[in-house]
């Protein structure tokens, strides 16, 4: 289920470069307008995913994967001048809103037309942007293989040893041939479990399973498909944007597609659009 929302400002409006904690955070406020305690449910709890993984006959430990199951895409800007400091004399933004959970696609029309006001908090201050359209965007036909355009940029992480023996997350980078088969893995294993947390079914990691950037692109761009994004003051994130084909069974395609590829997708990452729409 997707939305199509179109708002405006009375006056031009400065965004900076990095603005998708606060576009997060006027998501959660509109579901707020609808039920307060959905949009807690959502941010402090998520759907959980809990496995079990045994490490002796007497031990267990379990893993919790917590999943948000929404996803955003990148703001248009109409119109705009691009300076050191950002965006500047926006007017009119644009944006995807994606999720394949009723409840949460409810709570954020109900929240949009509860005043058809958008609240982003940027730069210190509170700017209000009318709704002015929203559009209900038809689901394409999946098949086992389909291309996307990355609408937000696509992050994948794994767990690493410190220089002190602690550990981080650590952004894979797809340009490096040591992390690419890494990246594409657990691109695999996302998908997997949120189809988990969204049906209650079980699919297993396939050898048919895979996922590519473009190379064509790639070249054109002269390898800059890598984006640094700082979230929040002391948050940077290292994600990819740029056009890709992943052949894999239809549910988990469509998993990806209505709620975003790879990881922190209520965050703004991994929203995409279909480019090839027509195939079934």
């Amino acid at each position: 289920m997707r939305l199509k929302i179109t708002a405006s400002s009375a006056l031009p409006v400065r965004f900076p470069f990095n603005y998708q904690y606060q576009l997060s955070a006027a998501i959660y406020n509109l579901i707020a307008k609808s039920s307060d305690d959905y949009a807690r449910f959502l941010h402090d709890k998520g759907f959980r995913l809990e496995k079990i993984r045994e490490r002796s006959f007497t031990n267990k430990t379990s893993l919790i994967k917590i999943f948000k199951l929404f996803t955003f895409s990148k703001l248009n800007f109409t119109p705009y001048r691009i300076s050191p400091k950002g965006f500047l004399d926006v007017r009119t933004i644009e944006f995807i809103f994606s999720t394949p959970v009723p409840e949460s696609y409810k709570h954020t029309v109900l929240g949009i037309f509860s005043d058809n006001i958008i609240r982003l908090d940027l730069l210190g201050h509170n700017l209000f942007f009318s709704v002015t359209n929203v559009e209900s965007l038809p689901e394409p036909v999946f098949s086992g293989e389909h291309t996307f355009i990355c609408l937000s940029p696509i992050v994948v992480t794994t767990s690493r040893t410190t220089s002190t023996g602690g550990r981080e997350q650590h952004c894979l980078d797809y340009l490096q041939s040591e992390e690419r088969l890494k990246f594409e893995e657990n691109i695999q294993k996302n998908l997997i479990r949120k189809y988990k947390v969204l049906t209650g079914k079980s699919i297993r990691s396939s050898q048919k399973f895979a996922f590519a950037f473009d190379l064509d692109y790639i070249v054109r761009r002269q390898g800059q498909i890598s984006k640094l994004i700082h979230f929040k003051d002391d948050i940077k994130i290292k994600a990819f944007e740029a056009p890709f084909t992943i052949t894999a069974r239809p549910e988990l395609i469509q998993t990806g597609y209505t709620c975003g590829f790879g990881e922190k997708n209520s965050d703004g990452f991994g929203c995409v659009e279909m480019i090839n729409k027509d195939a079934d």
